[in-house]
């Protein structure tokens, strides 16, 4: 018996634990369930409660834009300047640059600056500066297009987002220096060296900042409107439309003929040239031999 009291005191503790945690679990499952009843919740609405609450934090979606709208919002803030040039045969110059003010005036725009010349056979031609707003400028630039037949075209876009950046902040910063000098010169609590200094240091603040002014002034304005040169000219004096337009039609009719003759010729000229050295090779073959016979014939008879 003595042996085994080591092990009764070890299994009594152990029993002991046991009741103790279970007395825990128990005054712990009740404090649960008194907070869920005085929260007006039923006892297992707790629990789910705690279990579902992290999942709707986790599936909501996040407050950040999605990269696409991220991305236009970076275009959007871009600043753009476009220039394009058109080069333009037409019929009459006259008629296409109205033509052309119409296309500009109808989507916002207004024209710039117009020269025109006209040569010594008669044609005339000029050069027109278009402005269009930015927005409407693919669609400006498709519509001058139809004025006649374009020879050439470009359009040209260049960011001068960090530029406009860069001025922001050197005007910000004249603008803070120019109002400390300001409010020192209303205090006057220096002397009257340092008050002429600053009058003068202030003077050429704001003329900086007028001259920084204008600079973002005239880059706002090359954003705001694309740019449009168009070039139109008259064709050549014999080409142009006039009493004689029909052989003018005629001319132009017949190019593609006789392209396609003279291809046909080349055509039948290179199929034909192996037949013909066959032929040519066999027609000096024959006559060597007649020749060669001749003379035998003759060498005979003598």
């Amino acid at each position: 018996m003595n042996r085994l009291r080591p092990s009764y005191l070890l299994a009594f503790a152990v029993v002991v634990c046991l009741i103790g945690a279970g007395l825990w679990s128990v005054g712990r499952s009740g404090e649960q369930r008194r907070l869920a009843f005085s929260a007006g919740y039923e006892p297992g609405a707790l629990r789910v409660a705690s279990t579902q609450a992290p999942r709707a934090v986790d599936t909501q979606p996040p407050a950040s834009r999605s990269p696409v709208e991220s991305v236009e919002a970076m275009d959007a803030s871009r600043q753009l300047v476009r220039n394009a040039t058109l080069s333009i045969e037409t019929g009459h110059y006259a008629e296409a640059a109205e033509r052309a003010a119409t296309i500009v005036a109808a989507h916002g725009g207004f024209l710039a600056d117009v020269k025109s010349s006209r040569g010594d056979d008669g044609r005339e031609q000029g050069t027109l500066t278009l402005r269009v707003p930015a927005p409407r400028f693919d669609r400006a630039f498709r519509e001058l297009k139809t004025l006649g037949r374009v020879d050439s075209a470009s359009v040209e876009t260049q960011d001068v987002t960090r530029q406009y950046a860069d001025l922001e902040t050197r005007l910000s910063a004249k603008r803070d220096a120019e109002t400390r000098l300001r409010e020192i010169l209303k205090k006057r609590t220096s002397g009257l060296s340092e008050l002429v200094a600053a009058e003068q240091e202030r003077t050429r603040l704001i003329e900086e900042i007028e001259r920084l002014e204008g600079e973002r002034r005239y880059l706002q304005r090359r954003v705001a409107y694309a740019t449009i040169v168009v070039e139109l000219r008259e064709p050549s004096a014999f080409l142009r439309a006039h009493a004689l337009s029909p052989l003018r039609n005629a001319l132009r009719g017949a190019l593609p003929l006789v392209a396609g003759s003279v291809g046909a010729l080349i055509s039948v000229t290179a199929a034909a040239l192996p037949w013909s050295a066959i032929a040519l090779l066999f027609w000096v073959l024959r006559r060597r031999f007649a020749t060669r016979r001749l003379i035998r014939i003759a060498t005979q008879d003598s």
